[in-house]
């Protein structure tokens, strides 16, 4: 079976070793140059048909020669063709010293053995006698060319060697020793390759030790649990009171400690990874409560364990009870509000600081929803998230990538409502070339663009029908084929999704497959809405504060106590994307430190939504069907009534109003009516409207 870590290793290793070789072959070369230098001093260029210049220019290409190679060989895919070719312009480099050192009775000779060594350092046997191979040939054909005249010998009254029995007595016992050389060095360089192995083995061997010794060190007082390589509780060491109190090991040997703590319930890919790690996983924290005792916040790390030979035979669990720290940690919110209209959000000193997560708040409604994102990152398992929109589905996405183990791997993120429906299976998907009108070469695709790491699909509800079907076998097999593509592609990606959809209503209405929900929905968040958490509105404000007094380069650091019980009192239909614009707004027109009333929009004051403060009636809200108004009766001309062309006049009005508000931003508009996006353009094209954009002069 490929595997991609190992042929890196391989590569990294072979592209060390011809770093070596290079400087071995600059190092001889001079060694040979001064040689050279010393004889042509000696006797006097004109003993030799090869000029000084000519000596010097071979000299200065192979340096250079030698130069390009080194800085090729990071940027080479394949080294082995690269190495082979290194071998043999060292094999020719030495049959050139021996034709300058007078042939047969070269004292350079051994040079070729060298070179045979050194190709089965590059590459072992295939490499040993790839080199006598080409030794020999090179050898030969001197030998013989210079004794039948072919070619002249370097030094013009030197005797060329004379072409009998001798002289193939020679070759022979020469080209016998090249091959004695390659079979010797290729057996040799393999063994000391496998004891390299084998004491990075050991060394492996001794960190694991470290690690477990450790893990123990800080696990003084604590409860351990050790299982088998199935999870299966071998042994427990309960020191820890509170974790297993009332509960004896006999009873809990041999259960699994998925089925006693769920959110240490692992896939058989994601315990496989476990037992594989060379370090300690990173220690989760959940909520446990064994029958008959109090609830308890649970502390658990764990680090795998193998045997002698490296082979992994279980993992080792630490629990610590945390319950009293979490407690003494937990902020209060008792008369959070009034405290907030009064003072707190002009508290200078109410920095939220930079949560790790990307999630600033402290209502507990967040810190549960930061509890459930650490139990959650740790396993391999398809999570939803649902909430209204702007309520940052995808800051919580990335949250659980960034404390997964795929975090140092791509996260992908693709809005599935904002692509057009016949480009949004090559978005995911990739294509070949041709595949399509415009498909002018291949491209890869988010899903193979995050192998390894997390896609996030977000808008999840507005998949066409037919990717819908795709993705549930990508999900079942983690397998997809590219459009255009006769083959599959093979990835290992964690999948997150998100809507603002109602989902079951959605399959309900025909909409959305009712399998892949139950593929997608194996473990639900549910991101709270602002309104749930007013108390998270002073460490927004002054976290958007600072984020737009520095763009707009203003010194707003402060709301004035009316503007802050609006703030407050206001109930956020856009969420946590809402009070956003709401803070931009405010600094763009405040040119002091502090914003007062009149600095916020003017809907804000008026109690109205930004929808309807622009002149369109608030949507009723769903299962609340409004009531006709009898008092207008008389006011209908019934007899110049079209309902069909009424309701279109009616329904083209609503569309100019909303991208007369979004800027003529297709996109926003399509938000601000609550549809998605495909919807919203067939809309425009029904009505002539589709050449509406941004700066358009249709938009009034």
């Amino acid at each position: 079976m490929w595997n991609p870590w190992e042929e890196a290793d391989q590569k990294n290793e072979l592209g060390s070793r011809l770093k070596w070789f290079l400087l071995g072959r600059v190092a001889v070369l001079s060694c040979f140059f001064v040689v050279v230098a010393i004889g042509y001093l000696g006797r006097g260029e004109q003993d030799y048909i090869v000029s000084i210049n000519g000596l010097l220019f071979t000299v200065g290409l192979t340096y250079a020669v030698t130069l390009v190679s080194a800085l090729l060989i990071d940027r080479l895919e394949d080294l082995k063709p690269f190495a082979y070719l290194q071998m043999a312009i060292d094999l020719l480099l030495i049959t050139g010293a021996i034709y300058l050192t007078s042939g047969l009775d070269s004292p350079f000779a051994f040079l070729y053995s060298l070179a045979v060594v050194n190709g089965a350092v590059l590459l072992f046997s295939s490499g040993a006698f790839f080199s006598a191979i080409v030794a020999t040939l090179l050898y030969d054909t001197l030998l013989l060319s210079l004794g039948s005249g072919i070619i002249d010998a370097v030094r013009p009254h030197t005797l060329p060697p004379e072409v009998d029995l001798e002289l193939f007595s020679r070759i022979f016992t020469t080209n016998l020793t090249f091959f004695l050389t390659a079979f010797l060095s290729s057996f040799l360089t393999k063994r000391i390759f496998e004891a390299e192995r084998l004491l990075e083995e050991k060394n492996a061997e001794n960190t694991r030790i470290a690690i477990l010794k450790d893990t123990l060190a800080r696990a003084i007082g604590s409860s351990l649990v050790t299982t088998d390589s199935e999870g299966n509780i071998l042994a427990i060491d309960n020191k820890g009171p509170g974790i297993f109190d009332g509960q004896t090991a006999d009873a809990l040997r041999g259960k699994d400690i998925g089925d006693i703590f769920p959110p240490l319930k692992l896939t058989p890919s994601a315990r496989l990874r476990v037992l594989q790690s060379h370090a300690a996983i990173e220690p989760v924290e959940f909520g446990h409560e064994f029958e008959g005792q109090d609830p308890i916040e649970v502390r658990c790390s764990t680090a795998p364990l193998r045997d002698t030979f490296g082979h992994p035979i279980g993992a080792l669990y630490v629990f610590q009870d945390v319950t009293s720290l979490r407690e003494i940690e937990e902020p209060t919110t008792d008369d959070f509000a009034n405290e907030l209209a009064a003072s707190t959000i002009e508290d200078e000193s109410a920095d939220p600081g930079e949560p790790i997560d990307g999630l600033y708040g402290k209502s507990p409604t967040i810190l549960e929803l930061r509890k459930l994102i650490r139990r959650v990152a740790t396993s391999d398992a398809t999570v939803l998230i649902t909430g209204e929109s702007g309520t940052g589905k995808e800051v919580v996405a990335r949250a659980i990538h960034s404390q997964s183990p795929r975090r140092d791997k791509h996260f992908v993120a693709i809005n599935c409502g904002a692509i057009p429906e016949n480009l949004i299976e090559s978005e995911l998907f990739g294509h070949v070339k041709g595949a399509f009108t415009g498909a002018t070469s291949d491209r890869p695709g988010s899903f193979r663009m995050a192998d390894g790491g997390t896609i996030f699909l977000d808008e999840i509800g507005e998949l066409p029908l037919h990717l819908q079907v795709k993705l549930l076998r990508v999900l079942q097999e983690r397998v997809f084929r590219p459009v255009g593509s006769e083959t599959n592609v093979a990835v290992n990606v964690r999948i997150i999704a998100a809507t603002n959809r109602d989902l079951p209503q959605r399959i309900a209405d025909g909409m959305f497959r009712e399998d892949l929900f139950y593929r997608l929905n194996v473990i639900h968040l549910i991101v709270p809405p602002l309104r749930d958490r007013s108390e998270d509105i002073p460490i927004l404000v002054r976290l958007f504060l600072k984020q737009f007094s520095g763009m707009h380069e203003r010194e707003v650091s402060r709301f004035s106590p009316d503007a802050a019980r609006v703030l407050l009192d206001y109930d956020y239909p856009g969420n946590v994307r809402e009070l956003e614009n709401i803070i931009e707004h405010s600094v763009a027109l405040c040119d002091g430190d502090t914003a007062s009333v009149g600095h916020l929009p003017g809907y804000l004051s008026a109690g109205e939504s930004p929808i309807s403060a622009n002149g369109r009636s608030p949507r009723p809200s769903l299962g609340q069907p409004t009531e006709p108004d009898s008092s207008q009766d008389d006011e209908w001309d019934w007899g110049n009534i079209d309902l069909e062309r009424d309701l279109a006049e009616y329904e083209k009005n609503i569309l100019l109003r909303a991208l007369n508000e979004a800027g003529g931003v297709k996109k926003k508009a399509a938000e601000l009516l609550g549809i998605n996006y495909r919807s919203l353009r067939h809309r425009l094209q029904k009505y002539g409207l589709g050449d509406i954009g941004p700066g358009s002069s249709t938009v009034q």
